[in-house]
């Protein structure tokens, strides 16, 4: 039976189990199978992810997170933007680093594919990484513009975060891991085909997102 909801995303909601567990539960029909296995592995290399206990067909159970999302603290005040970007660089460089799952293309690097400032929570142990839904193996750039292309997209919207975005779109870009340019137009082929989570004039918008990435 689940507990009261804890938080709901553009595809999922998050609901508490108990004082260390919660169920995170897709809307729409799904395979959680392949996103747990990626995340075992990445824990078991020591890449910052929740814990999962259980995962079956749209429900997975995972460990309980405390602490605000890195935007929720940088709205508050409480992270700077240059720290922020620095934390987001950080742990792209370190997942790229890591070997990809066996069977996995030569020379590819496991890809996050939507890490942005509201899918890393700051918890006691350190900044975590959440909802891995896109993950796959690919080339590391690609992750790295996704992210920078996220962040100008933001700067876009009327959204809390849109003139904080901005300044930390231009951090990141200072200190982001590889060439987060070069495979821009790849980025926004793949987020015109997220067409389930992105509105039709957020879609609209993703041109003029890329090109305050490249300037």
């Amino acid at each position: 039976m689940t507990g009261p909801l804890l938080a709901s995303g553009r595809e999922a909601d998050v609901y508490a189990l108990d004082s260390t567990r919660v169920l995170r539960r897709y809307r729409r029909d799904a395979d959680v199978t392949a996103e747990a296995e990626a995340m075992r592995y990445l824990a078991g290399r020591g890449y910052p992810v929740p814990v999962v206990h259980e995962a079956a067909g749209r429900d997975m159970v995972m460990e309980r997170l405390d602490g605000p999302t890195m935007l929720q603290a940088a709205l508050a005040g409480d992270l700077s933007p240059a720290d922020a970007a620095e934390q987001l660089a950080d742990l792209l460089r370190r997942l790229h680093e890591l070997p990809p799952w066996p069977g996995a293309p030569d020379a590819t690097r496991i890809l996050h594919l939507d890490l942005h400032a509201d899918n890393v929570l700051l918890t006691a142990r350190g900044p975590v990484v959440i909802d891995w839904c896109n993950v796959r193996a690919g080339d590391a750039d690609l992750d790295t513009a996704l992210s920078a292309l996220i962040m100008a997209q933001v700067t876009l919207w009327d959204h809390p975060a849109r003139a904080l975005a901005r300044t930390f779109l231009d951090a990141f870009l200072a200190v982001a891991p590889g060439d987060p340019r070069r495979m821009l137009d790849e980025a926004v082929a793949l987020r015109r085909r997220q067409t389930a989570t992105l509105t039709a004039g957020e879609i609209g918008e993703l041109d003029t997102a890329a090109e305050l990435v490249r300037r």
